[in-house]
């Protein structure tokens, strides 16, 4: 039997230590983590006896893990944005592999400089577009490329981001400004543009893009509203952004548990949020019910390393970031932005990103000449459909949606772990290569510059411009 992989990992916060360290978790034949390197000491000291590291191999610093050369058989770089840059290139000149998280760096400049790093040193880097690796996109790419749909003429893709979820990352969180972070479209939706690659299998020659910050704004806060929801807020009733409701209560949750089409969620999120008294009561006797009672995972675990704490989440709420009034933040991302992209073969593409969201999802329609393929990836559901133009016939696939799943993304995120455990062992290649993800990334950044400077890109000259 093969040896698990050793992974070192850059970063214990929600993405390496919650996505990631609990795949590690739940396979131990396949993977484990031997080293961690992570600056806060609550975190770190949180994942290091999960995964039974010893002392010698906890580190405050990625740069104090690659001097102690640790036998690690690659790196996990969940570090934030603006850290990929250094630590990527240091770990990967030491001679480790790497899975980065997405994106892979904040500027064109330095995305460009980790992919040139890896393939200098010979060194394997996998990007973690952890969509590829869902059920859901790879039976679309299956469908596009199996011919059923004909001549692909066009494609209208949607990633439709919750109002929690646009609040949470990028008007109160680490998302928010490109002073510090990525543009959205690039830290949002790379995925989203890598998809668009993956299916297209052509690079695109011209690409024009809108939008801006239109809502998250002083000017739309309500009468009397203070700087934080804790600070008695006049409209903690009506406001959507409400911090306490979000975090403490999981409102946003117990309604994508209540919008799910399996009867036995749908009747437990109502209870949840409409009989909160009695939820709690069969929570002493019921497991599923105790689960969703006793929520702790995403987003309320960014809020506080106390997750399971009401005290400790309020406490976050009055003195962090994520209990600040959302008309009153340092942001200056877009709420909303809209991407027209035409490929070498002739087929058109957009993208619109939007935060305004009632739940959060993707939708997708792709028209070719034959029939057509309707679909939806959300966190309550997930389906597709063929409409075929002949005999009017429909087909209909339906997925485990991100309700049922007991991994992030859908299932991507496990079956991102999986795969990079079979390149490690050179039981596959990977599936898409650092080349094939600056694609995606490229897209990203000129988006941008259409955006800003509000003209049409072509991506030829775009590139080598750079």
């Amino acid at each position: 039997m093969d040896q698990p992989v050793q992974l070192m990992l850059f970063g214990a916060g929600n993405r390496g230590a919650d996505s990631y360290g609990r795949y590690a978790l739940q396979h131990p034949d396949e993977v484990g983590f031997i080293a961690v390197a992570e600056p806060d000491p609550i975190r770190r000291e949180k994942f290091s006896p999960d995964h039974q590291i010893p002392p010698d191999r906890q580190f405050n610093t990625w740069q104090e893990a690659l001097e102690a050369k640790v036998p690690a058989d690659a790196v996990l770089d969940a570090t934030q944005d603006e850290m990929h840059h250094d630590s990527a290139i240091a770990a990967l000149r030491a001679g480790y592999d790497m899975l980065l998280e997405k994106p892979i760096a904040p500027t064109l400049q330095e995305t460009l400089e980790i992919i040139r790093t890896a393939e200098e040193n010979d060194r394997t880097l996998v990007i973690c577009h952890v969509l590829r690796f869902t059920d859901f996109f790879t039976k679309v790419n299956q469908i596009i490329q199996s011919g059923r749909l004909g001549k692909v003429v066009n494609i209208s893709h949607s990633e439709n981001v919750s109002y929690y979820h646009m609040a949470h990352s990028y008007v109160r969180g680490n998302w928010r400004n490109t002073e510090i972070a990525a543009p959205m479209i690039l830290a949002k939706c790379c995925h989203d543009l890598d998809l668009l690659y993956w299916w297209m299998d052509d690079k695109p020659d011209t690409l024009s893009s809108t939008g801006n910050l239109l809502y998250y704004r002083p000017e739309n806060a309500p009468e009397g509203a203070p700087a934080r929801c804790t600070d008695g807020c006049p409209a903690e009733e009506t406001c959507p952004f409400y911090a306490p409701r979000i975090y403490r209560d999981n409102v946003p949750i117990k309604m994508a548990v209540s919008r799910s089409p399996r009867l036995p969620y749908k009747v437990l999120g109502n209870l949840a949020l409409h009989h909160p008294g009695l939820t709690k009561a069969l929570a002493a006797v019921v497991p599923v019910v105790r689960a969703l009672i006793n929520y702790a995972d995403w987003p309320r675990n960014v809020v506080t390393d106390q997750p399971e704490s009401d005290s400790a989440v309020m406490e976050a709420l009055r003195t962090g970031p994520y209990g600040r009034c959302v008309y009153h933040c340092d942001n200056n991302v877009v709420d909303h932005q809209v991407v027209n992209i035409a490929f070498k073969n002739g087929i058109t593409a957009t993208l619109t990103m939007q935060g305004h969201s009632e739940e959060e999802g993707r939708s997708l329609r792709v028209d070719g000449s034959r029939a057509t393929l309707k679909g939806k990836f959300a966190s309550s559901t997930a389906w597709l459909e063929i409409h075929e133009h002949v005999s009017g016939e429909v087909e209909r696939f339906e997925f485990a949606s991100e309700v049922d799943q007991s991994s992030g993304h859908g299932g991507g995120d496990a079956g991102l772990m999986h795969h990079f455990v079979q390149v490690m062992r050179g039981e596959v290649p990977p599936l898409t290569s650092a080349r094939d993800s600056l694609e995606s990334h490229l897209m990203a950044f000129a988006a941008e510059e259409s955006r800003l400077e509000k003209k049409t890109i072509e991506m030829d000259r775009f590139e080598k411009s750079h």
